[in-house]
């Protein structure tokens, strides 16, 4: 049992309507910790650490919004939050406008990872200094007319050969047999999200996604497509009903013609609050991963449910198969330089994950309130697939070492 502790504090420097700057501050740490380090949940950063500061103006006489410093970067996301790059703090110079009532357009430069440069600042020291870039360059065209919003996007990616993509931040670049780069490789992504609510009080959503990594090495290219969709009913005062789906390639039985799974630089992808994250307080123990492409995943969420004032609650119910193919594990075509391992966030198409989640809050006042997330999650492991398998954890999963997931957390959320 752990005990969490996090406080943001934004701050907003107005000069005027047209200027102003953006401080946000963060301490979060493990109680027990003695405020020395918190146990690594904030990836090596020490407890308080400012996480956006930024600059944003408009140029005089124009509508074109500058933004320049570190900001928090989320892809466009309809049914849910972007599995390619969301919720990631990253520096970042952006310039978007409005061309038409309906119509704006976007675009930014987006610093990812600097290898030369560690946690601190100062050089890692282990003589690389050049070609250790993994840079981004975003287009956007936000679209609204009645009843529809749609914002399509193009990422391309620049990777240097010295980049660090054994990284766990980065692993989602990878194919399942990876070699090191001889060379610099070029990524890039195509994707929409798209929402209609014509039909209120019936809404839908939806994004698609595609990426392709080409590499110095065919065992080092990858690409695949995701979609996600979402269906809600929100007639109901007491009950807000939504199905929802998602679906992406996975890998075939082969490791040398690369993956077929869809490049990942910072996946925020979630249904649910457990298996995929999305749970209030519980980011950084849930089974959230890079490696959790490769799935088809069938919902029912029943949120805001409610017959108390100011007591309410959320039910999801979630079945998840793996469209990998189970011969590349069979075979021992994929090896742990990937990141693949049998920890259940790589399914195979022989293997399941099952989700049920109760989440309860309770409004103490407008800014306090009390939540209480109960969820159990259980993975199917096909024993022929992993008994024989060389990926950390896959000869104990063979043997039916399958413990499910239980997790109870009680937390106040004060905002204002």
């Amino acid at each position: 049992m752990r005990f969490y502790f996090r406080a943001r504090a934004q701050f907003r420097f107005i000069a005027n309507e047209n200027l102003w700057g953006v401080l946000y501050t963060e301490y979060r740490t493990i109680y027990g910790t003695n405020g020395v380090n918190n146990g690594g949940i904030n990836d090596g950063d020490d407890d308080l650490r400012v996480k956006n500061a930024y600059l944003q103006y408009r140029f005089p006489g124009t509508e074109i919004l500058t933004t320049a410093g570190r900001i928090n970067v989320n892809l466009p996301g309809a049914a849910s939050d972007n599995m390619i790059l969301g919720d990631a703090d990253l520096d970042v110079f952006m310039l978007e406008t409005p061309i038409t009532d309906q119509i704006a357009i976007a675009g930014a430069f987006i610093r990812i990872q600097d290898r030369w440069l560690n946690d601190s600042g100062t050089w890692n020291g282990d003589g690389v200094e050049s070609d250790d870039e993994l840079d981004a360059f975003y287009a956007a065209l936000p679209i609204t007319i009645d009843g529809i919003s749609a914002t399509p996007y193009f990422l391309y990616a620049n990777m240097g050969k010295n980049i660090d993509v054994a990284t766990t931040d980065l692993v989602g670049l990878l194919g399942p047999n990876p070699t090191a780069y001889n060379k610099n490789l070029g990524a890039w992504w195509l994707g929409t999200s798209f929402e209609m609510d014509m039909f209120d009080p019936i809404v839908f959503a939806a994004d698609l996604a595609y990426g392709s990594v080409d590499a110095d090495k065919k065992n080092n290219d990858r690409d695949g497509f995701f979609m996600d969709a979402s269906l809600a009913y929100t007639g109901l005062d007491f009950v807000k009903p939504k199905l929802v789906f998602a679906y992406s390639t996975g890998e075939d039985d082969d490791s040398d013609n690369g993956s077929e799974r869809m490049p990942i630089i910072d996946n925020n992808f979630a249904f649910g609050t457990s298996y995929f994250g999305g749970g209030a307080f519980t980011g950084n123990v849930d089974l959230d991963s890079q490696q959790q492409i490769g799935m088809w995943v069938l919902g029912l969420q029943l949120e805001d449910i409610s017959f108390i004032e100011k007591l309410s609650h959320d039910i999801n119910f979630l079945f998840i198969k793996g469209t990998n193919d189970a011969d590349l594990i069979k075979n021992g075509r994929a090896t742990a330089a990937s990141g693949i391992s049998a920890d259940g966030t790589f399914l195979t198409d022989e293997d399941t994950a099952y989700e049920v989640d109760f989440t309860t809050r309770y409004q103490i006042y407008d800014e306090l309130s009390a939540v209480v997330e109960l969820a159990y999650v259980a993975v199917d492991f096909d024993d022929d697939t992993w008994k024989t398998s060389n990926l950390p954890g896959g000869v104990a999963r063979g043997n039916g070492d399958e413990d499910p997931m239980l997790k109870c957390v009680v937390g106040l959320m004060y905002s204002f």
